[in-house]
């Protein structure tokens, strides 16, 4: 949903209303799960999906007939069966139950405050959350940042969408995640990895010890710091939320910051290299560096899902499938990385 915020946020302002329809809950195979978002706006077009198919056209309808006719409830849910048979809800192969519930958001100042709200913690990397409290009588919509005092929806911010409408009446979607991908190494991987990053919502920072490899104009979107790979503290502070990628030009770059930065709480630390590359930095770290095995343990190697990559679009696609990986998992990640990139690795 964090796409949808800035052209809610601007028809709100234009004085039109706009009518979401979210994926509250899905059981079997369904092409959507819950926190999937589609709106419609007054001109009849629509962005996001819940689905596609015979289920958004169902969507669109709903969400059509809630816009144009005011007589329409400006809250309701409904149920789908994606029944393969004729006999069923919608024709669809595959075969699963969904939910969906539609709310229309009228320009009123409340609403419109909420999305200045949301879009400006989104543009800033503020973690928050867009909540949706669903009763018998209205939905109300709550935007939720990790110091909110609501005792009933802090244990339910999450990185994924949490369904808690049978006990508070909540439905939370994460929208902004606090942190970013700070990539070591200005050459061909971290020009291919910038552009993939941050089309799917991560802040980057590239850090470059050579003034050709770190002109801001070739990182669009991305901020730049030019200094020493010796000194990192002096130019940045790692926070727990923050990704870690080492795809400098040498091993004694690559070395310099692992030593520094494996024992930081950065959620992600993967270096790109051979397993034998990073077998003897390893050791290095150990006996030159002495890093304590818990913290040689947080670096990620061979860094990426394994896909058969080579180019350093394709590599950059692999590595960006991790921090998705890292993102949706959240600190747990940084706890067992071995663990889940095996697992990941499996899934190809």
């Amino acid at each position: 949903m964090r796409d949808l915020i800035q052209p809610i946020h601007a028809a709100l302002h234009g004085g039109e209303p706009v009518t979401l329809a979210v994926v509250v809950d899905s059981a079997g195979s369904t092409p959507r799960k819950p926190g999937s978002v589609m709106c419609a706006f007054a001109d009849g077009t629509t962005l996001g999906t819940v689905g596609g198919g015979a289920l958004e056209f169902e969507a669109q309808n709903v969400v059509r007939a809630m816009e144009s006719d005011a007589n329409e409830p400006y809250f309701q849910t409904q149920g789908y069966s994606l029944s393969s048979d004729e006999t069923g809800d919608i024709c669809m192969i595959c075969g699963g139950d969904v939910t969906i519930h539609y709310v229309r958001i009228a320009p009123t100042y409340e609403e419109i405050d909420l999305f200045d709200h949301a879009l400006a913690y989104t543009e800033s990397g503020v973690d928050c959350w867009f909540g949706m409290r669903i009763k018998d009588d209205g939905t109300a919509l709550i935007l939720f940042c990790d110091d909110t005092d609501d005792t009933h929806a802090k244990p339910l911010l999450r990185r994924a969408a949490v369904d808690d409408r049978d006990n508070t009446g909540l439905f939370i979607i994460p929208l902004g995640q606090a942190g970013r991908v700070i990539i070591f190494g200005g050459g061909h991987i971290g020009r291919a990895l910038v552009p993939v990053l941050t089309r799917i919502g991560f802040g980057c920072v590239v850090y470059e010890d050579r003034p050709d490899y770190a002109q801001p104009e070739t990182f669009e979107g991305a901020d730049v710091i030019l200094a020493d790979f010796k000194n990192i503290a002096e130019y940045l502070t790692v926070t727990a939320n923050d990704y870690i990628v080492i795809v400098t030009r040498g091993h004694k770059n690559d070395f310099d910051v692992l030593k520094q930065l494996l024992p930081s709480a950065a959620r992600y630390i993967g270096c790109i290299g051979s397993r034998r590359k990073i077998a003897i930095q390893r050791q290095r770290l150990r006996d030159d560096a002495g890093l304590l095995p818990d913290d040689i343990a947080k670096l990620v190697n061979p860094i990426g899902v394994d896909i058969g990559a080579e180019t350093p679009e394709e590599i950059a696609i692999s590595i960006a499938a991790e921090l998705i990986l890292a993102r949706s998992i959240g600190g747990e990640f940084r706890k067992q990385p071995a663990v889940y990139h095996e697992q990941a690795a499996a899934r190809v």
